[in-house]
């Protein structure tokens, strides 16, 4: 069986083996196996990626959040964003291209030089016992959560809410993009609570993607 390459991006169908060449819709490729590779899905598949990307770069607009598009070769698409808005905190609305009907809302707080060094100075057990009360806190929210770099230290923690096509709308969007920001809230407010004054960092650029 032929497989289609990465770049070759569009639905593959699979059909009884046709009698003949002319039993193949118009508009499609025969692969042996009864496999038939559409490249009018294809374009369907492209032009309701393009729909949704402007329906969301609109909703931003409208709620005065979007800051720009961000061209990525390994995503369909990478709208930028602000959160709460002119608030300097950067949300990034992305589509990952091995995803066709699903968008990811993603967003990275970095910690503050001083709580870094704060968290490398506790004894190995209180930094142990605080990294597992974070996890366990964020465990029960919406929104995905991994620390950076891991295995006893943190430099940041990004967090991810995936929202497929079918239940995606301007409520969701915005419900998706508040809970991570809740969710950078509660490193905020956790810091100062055991180190005192100090927030984890407002990075200064659109965070990096997660899908690479």
């Amino acid at each position: 069986m032929l497989h289609l390459h990465s770049n070759q991006v569009g639905p593959v169908h699979q059909i009884a083996e046709p009698a003949c060449q002319a039993c193949i819709p118009s508009g499609s490729i025969y692969l042996s196996g009864g496999q038939v590779y559409c490249a009018e899905m294809k374009e369907m598949t492209a032009q309701a990626i393009e729909e949704t990307r402007n329906k969301i770069q609109t909703w931003l607009t409208e709620e005065m959040l979007f800051k720009e598009i961000v061209q990525e070769e390994n995503l369909h698409f990478h709208i930028a964003a602000e959160f709460p808005a002119r608030s300097g905190r950067h949300v990034s609305i992305l589509q990952p291209k091995n995803h066709e009907d699903m968008i990811v809302v993603f967003s990275r707080i970095r910690l503050a030089e001083a709580h870094q060094k704060a968290i490398a100075a506790l004894p190995p057990k209180e930094r142990d016992r605080l990294m597992w009360q974070m996890r366990y806190d964020l465990l029960f929210q919406e929104s995905s959560f991994e620390m950076e770099p891991g295995r006893g230290e943190m430099q940041s923690i990004h967090f991810t809410r995936e929202i497929y096509y079918d239940g995606l709308n301007k409520n969701k969007l915005m419900e998706a993009v508040r809970e991570n920001f809740k969710c950078e809230l509660y490193v905020v407010w956790k810091f100062q609570e055991i180190f005192g004054d100090g927030q984890g960092n407002k990075t200064s650029s659109p965070p990096e993607p997660m899908y690479c």
